[in-house]
């Protein structure tokens, strides 16, 4: 039984073409938050983030695809020390160039974006919030089940706050639905 699945998925075509409404979501493993003051530089792991975005599709040629989406993400919570955490949410809009090879349903997809990352520190009681341009880059790879897209990919989030470089980067799980 295994076997016929496998050959299956070798052999199964992608149903989907022409241009098309999208909505996803995103789970972010693995995140590291860096944050750096002059030569002051801390990192730490992040809990679980969440995203969630709409798209429309577009075929530019046979093979190539290219998305514009909207997304929104919640970051996990990044302790650097008792008492002294980062937490954050962002707003991007994105371009997803999607290549897929005629006859497969592998695909690899880039993620760029534009957008503004909202941080909220909290050192020892005292909170701030504070919102600045970011960008961010990214990469995909996955498979294609008819209109469902799965991927897992890395993402890499940077942003200013008054002389504090963010950056914020990880792993993806990406579950796409395409109507």
């Amino acid at each position: 039984m295994k076997r016929l699945f496998v050959a299956l998925l070798l052999f199964s075509c992608h149903s989907f073409a022409d241009n098309y409404f999208y909505a996803g979501s995103s789970l972010s493993v693995y995140d590291d938050t860096e944050l750096q003051y002059n030569d002051l530089k801390v990192d730490e792991n992040n809990a679980f983030g969440l995203s969630g975005f709409v798209g429309y599709g577009l075929e530019i040629s046979t093979g190539m695809e290219l998305g514009l989406e909207v997304e929104y993400q919640h970051f996990g919570k990044a302790d650097f020390a008792q008492d002294v955490f980062m937490d954050g949410e962002a707003y991007y809009f994105n371009l997803r160039p999607k290549w897929v090879e005629p006859g497969n349903n592998l695909y690899s997809a880039l993620i760029l974006g534009v957008g503004g990352i909202k941080a909220q520190t909290d050192i020892y009681g005292v909170s701030r919030s504070q919102t600045e341009l970011a960008y961010q880059a990214g990469f995909e790879l996955g498979y294609m089940f008819d209109q469902l897209d799965v991927g897992i990919g890395y993402r890499y989030q940077t942003g200013d706050f008054n002389d504090v470089d963010l950056t914020i980067q990880g792993v993806l799980l990406t579950a796409r639905y395409n109507f």
